[in-house]
């Protein structure tokens, strides 16, 4: 069974560090460290591991700051082990940080994404946004700058930014998108269709490819060109008042649903 442990001793911490870089591949020196988790830990954060026995299995690492005059968590990684992954493990990680946030007097949580992950994407739009009201509200170009580990290198670091609204409830419905703004061909290039977007209230699909272990190991250039046409879509629909607020995947889709964001 696993447990979820708040965590707070340097042993503890120093486990957390060994874990990130097996989870993500990280070069140490990008690794947080746990001087840094340590102060994090009496300050007012919140470092949580899952534990299989007395193996560290998953991590999390959130912090509060300052957000236009509202105190919210900001969730800096949330990782699971190779070796554990599909168990739940990951949501467990998230109820668990709901939970907390809310004992603490935090409504809100935020954090970002790779767009181009769909299981990140599933995961978060899809499982967390049946938890409670989730939603996709900015992106970020190159938010990290270059990266060298096995997961980001070669590319530019964009991310969408997520809010976890912890006391609203889902909003998730069936309701099927009008058009697709983006979508692979035949061959799995991408291609942009926004020109005929209306912005006027349709959903909309923005699809990203369905196997991007098998583009960053034989095409790079293919995985750049969808980054960009990403962007260019994402950056557009958010600027006319979209927001992502949900993932399929399935035989048919591989995509964002893309809404009007009601406040």
């Amino acid at each position: 069974m696993i447990e979820y442990r708040i965590l707070h001793t340097i042993p503890e911490l120093e486990a957390m560090v060994s874990l990130q870089i097996e989870v993500w591949g990280l070069n140490p020196r990008n690794a947080v460290p746990s001087s840094l988790m340590h102060v994090i830990a009496l300050e007012g954060g919140l470092l949580l591991g899952a534990y299989d026995g007395e193996r560290m299995v998953g991590l999390l690492l959130c912090l509060p700051v300052r957000r236009a005059g509202e105190w919210i968590l900001w969730s800096h990684m949330t990782g699971v082990h190779r070796d554990y992954r599909h168990q739940g493990i990951g949501v467990g990680l998230k109820c668990f940080q709901r939970d907390w946030a809310l004992a603490n007097g935090f409504q809100t949580i935020r954090w970002t994404m790779d767009p181009l992950q769909r299981g990140n994407a599933h995961f978060n739009l899809h499982l967390l946004g049946e938890v409670a009201r989730l939603y996709v509200d900015g992106y970020h170009v190159n938010f990290y700058g270059d990266m060298d580990d096995d997961i980001n290198r070669g590319l530019p670091s964009d991310r969408i930014e997520i809010i976890w609204k912890l006391d609203q409830p889902s909003q998730h419905d069936p309701a099927p998108a009008a058009a697709r703004l983006l979508y692979g061909d035949d061959r799995e290039h991408p291609v942009v269709d926004s020109t005929g977007a209306a912005w006027g209230g349709e959903p909309y699909y923005v699809s990203v490819p369905r196997d991007l272990e098998g583009l960053r190991a034989t095409d790079r250039q293919m995985l750049l060109n969808w980054r960009l046409a990403l962007r260019e879509v994402m950056q557009a629909a958010l600027g006319r008042g979209y927001a992502a607020v949900d993932f399929t995947f399935d035989d048919h889709n591989c995509a964002y649903l893309l809404k009007p964001l009601i406040e």
